[in-house]
């Protein structure tokens, strides 16, 4: 479980760590706003899009493989964001913001190549190691937007929890605070020196199964664990295709065309478990 802190972009070269921080404080303050973000992650990609006037939607669908997380291409001159809605949904919500950080490079032109080859987000990218510095730079992003330093500390001091003295539990308070999980946490303790090195390795020696033991009994973070796996949503793709079928604006060829397109969508994310 430790790789998460060695192959960290605050490990690997904080000066451009210090300069994502910079960008993800400027993000929020023009997208976000001061509270704590969460679930709303998801609204906030498509205000992103609507407000630089690019044309976006976003899927959640389940994969059927628990280590695919995301997908983001373009199509067309449209964004697609699609996110496994089998995960967790606290692994969902930092999927949203780890792409959120390749589409803004997209849309703003600083790299328009890793979303117009396809950006793939798989597990072992967040847990062990990034594939690009692009990736690297969105996992600092999506941890830095969705639990600020200053987010962090109030926090810390409303539950009274003792920075000399964190243990499991407090990490699952936290957890149920910001919506991420277990290692996203202990790391973003650790890059603002609320926690050490030594420490933030001791507790990342906890396994799954024993911090899924601790949150069954304390029901901390219970909810954000769960899967959200009977979600299907296309965005405005099947919203579109009823309101025009309804309004008799497509002939039956191109209705039955639309509905096979969303089909193939759909059975290009299932995978034989």
């Amino acid at each position: 479980m430790g790789n998460v802190l060695k192959e960290s972009l605050y490990k690997k070269d904080v000066k451009r760590f210090e300069k994502i921080a910079d960008g993800s404080k400027e993000f929020s303050g023009a997208y976000c706003g001061s509270s704590i973000l969460g679930a709303s992650i998801f609204g906030i990609v498509e205000n992103y899009a609507r407000k630089k006037e690019m044309a976006l939607e976003l899927l959640r669908y389940p994969f059927h493989d628990e280590e695919l997380w995301a997908v983001t291409f373009v199509k067309k001159g449209t964004i697609f964001l699609c996110i496994n809605s089998e995960l967790a949904i606290c692994k969902q919500i930092f999927a949203a913001a780890h792409e959120l950080y390749h589409i803004r490079c997209y849309v703003e032109g600083t790299d328009t190549n890793t979303i117009r080859t396809g950006s793939v987000l798989e597990s072992k990218m967040v847990d062990e190691a990034a594939m690009t510095q692009e990736d690297l730079e969105a996992n600092a992003f999506a941890g830095l937007l969705l639990m600020p330093d200053r987010l962090m500390r109030e926090q810390l001091a409303l539950y009274g929890i003792n920075q000399t003295d964190i243990k499991v539990d407090d990490i699952l308070t936290l957890m149920e605070v910001f919506a991420l999980p277990y290692k996203a946490i202990i790391l973003r303790l650790f890059e603002e020196h609320v926690i050490t090195e030594t420490k933030a390795n001791d507790l990342l020696q906890y396994d799954a199964a024993y911090v899924a033991q601790r949150t069954e009994l304390t029901g901390k973070a219970k909810q954000w664990q769960m899967s959200s796996v009977k979600i299907e949503y296309f965005g405005s793709l099947l919203d579109n295709l009823e309101f025009n079928s309804e309004n008799g604006l497509l002939t039956e060829s191109r209705e039955e065309a639309d509905r096979k397109f969303l089909e193939e969508i759909r059975a290009s994310f299932r995978k034989d478990r």
